[in-house]
């Protein structure tokens, strides 16, 4: 597949739809109570990893081992093990981790969760590399270094995009969050949040789609430095000998 935009923009698109689709059918089994059965049925996000797998084999590591979900674990630095939701092994070294969210609802309750989850997430397994179980895959040892990626799909509603209210804060707040005088929609919170993963350097892409349940459609911020960082990293990763 490679990079190429329309095509990848197609099986995108029918990914979200299916994502949705899946979220319906474990509702409708009644996985839980509540709309928290549509995700915990772990299977939710499976083809946005399987296009992304695809992806990353098409870029140039067509030849790579690719863990998903349960099998997709990492040993950590500050806890034994971390399960990322893709793994990519390229000649036996670590050559990609990447995570997958999805957030439908309680956006109050689950936008800090997700933002400490992954900083986590990028601060383990970086120490990891540096003077931990996997420092054996650093660069350090002659290895590229690792491809850390973070995706989250967010519903695109009136409830993830209306504006906050008034912060409440001991000190000012970064100026970023806040229009009005009031907060930013949650929407924009992780769009300005994937920006800053990047720019800190905690993840090498990261990105947040928007996408409605009506009719699968999509927006994405991010996106498509995502897709371009993630098929230079897989073209380089797979012409090493």
């Amino acid at each position: 597949m490679g990079y190429d935009p329309v095509a990848l923009d197609k099986k995108f698109r029918l990914a979200i739809k299916e994502f949705w689709s899946l979220r319906a059918s474990a509702k409708a089994r009644g996985a839980e109570k509540s709309g928290r059965g549509e995700a915990t049925a772990g299977v939710h996000l499976n083809p946005l990893l399987n296009l992304i797998a695809e992806f990353i084999r098409s870029s140039g590591l067509s030849e790579a081992e690719f863990y998903r979900n349960r099998q997709a674990s990492l040993p950590g630095y500050f806890r034994p093990a971390k399960q990322w939701d893709l793994v990519v092994l390229h000649k036996g070294s670590l050559a990609a981790a990447i995570e997958l969210k999805s957030q439908v609802g309680s956006y109050g309750n689950n936008f800090n969760n997700r933002v400490e989850e992954a900083l986590g997430s990028a601060s383990d397994l970086d120490a990891s590399l540096l003077d931990g179980p996997l420092r054996q895959y650093s660069p350090d040892r002659g290895h590229l270094r690792p491809f850390r990626g973070w995706l989250m799909i967010l519903a695109e509603e009136e409830e993830s995009t209306r504006r906050g209210g008034a912060p409440n804060a001991l000190f000012d707040l970064d100026p970023v969050f806040l229009r009005g005088g009031r907060l930013i929609s949650y929407a924009e919170r992780y769009e300005k949040f994937t920006s800053r993963l990047v720019l800190s350097k905690k993840y090498d892409a990261a990105a947040i789609v928007l996408a409605k349940k009506t009719d699968g459609s999509y927006r994405g911020y991010g996106l498509e430095a995502f897709w371009r960082e993630l098929s230079c990293f897989a073209s380089k990763a797979g012409s090493i000998s």
